[in-house]
């Protein structure tokens, strides 16, 4: 359990690097929510959205299909349909239902990314993105088509104007682009990752009470030991 807030930040910045084919990336960001469910006091949690795309779109080779895509992520020994049972196993514990025999070939989702780059100057990344996911492994939505995401945006409560900019312009592929190259500087090369207040970093698929345990950690740091006279180790940073 989280302990009572008292004289410490009433603001903590979580920064996510997910993608939207990844069900690991799903189930993250609902056992991030269940965690927040843990604070106590007063305190504003900010999500901040960084796509970090799985499979690229590669003009020169035919679509993969997902379970393709997911076998290739799978450890040695461990098979799709055992996979599959577990993951949606795992879902139903947070109240999300992954129907894998929904899924076809693999979408690319830069555009889906691009509309959540969108839906955060307007605060509405997180439901949008929540939203894509349930599209996506609850339906089998096409969430690499722009009418199918404009869709999904204007039921998470996108405003025209935020989804006239998605249909009509290229507005947000510069930022995922650029992001993408930070993140892959950083040495990123799976998703997800979750860093709590620039300090805490907790990588890859993780339960609950890991996610509690390192709000914990960001919201009541120990002291830091020094690195050299009037030095302090540094802090990772997603910015």
């Amino acid at each position: 359990m989280i302990r009572p807030l008292n004289d410490v930040r009433r603001t903590l910045d979580i920064d996510l690097v997910a993608d939207f084919t990844c069900p690991w990336s799903w189930l993250g960001m609902a056992q991030l929510t269940r965690a927040l469910g843990s604070l106590s006091g007063d305190i504003e949690t900010r999500l901040r959205w960084h796509p970090f795309r799985m499979a690229p779109p590669n003009t020169n080779t035919a679509p993969r299909s997902f379970h393709d895509y997911l076998a290739e992520r799978l450890p040695q020994g461990i098979s799709v349909p055992f996979a599959e049972k577990s993951l949606a196993e795992a879902g139903r514990e947070l109240g999300l239902e992954f129907h894998f025999e929904k899924l076809g070939a693999l979408p690319s989702t830069s555009e889906a990314h691009r509309l959540v780059q969108l839906a955060s100057d307007a605060g509405r990344h997180a439901n949008v993105a929540a939203a894509i996911f349930r599209a996506y492994f609850e339906r089998g939505a096409d969430i690499g088509d722009v009418a199918v995401l404009a869709q999904i945006g204007a039921e998470a409560g996108l405003d025209e104007q935020t989804l006239r900019a998605f249909r009509d312009t290229r507005e947000g592929e510069t930022v995922l682009v650029g992001s993408e190259e930070r993140l892959r500087g950083f040495g990123v090369r799976t998703v997800p990752n979750l860093l709590f207040g620039g300090r805490v970093l907790v990588p890859g698929t993780v339960n609950v009470a890991t996610y509690v345990h390192a709000l914990d950690q960001a919201l009541f740091p120990v002291n830091e030991e020094p690195t050299g006279e009037g030095e302090q180790k540094p802090k990772p940073t997603l910015h």
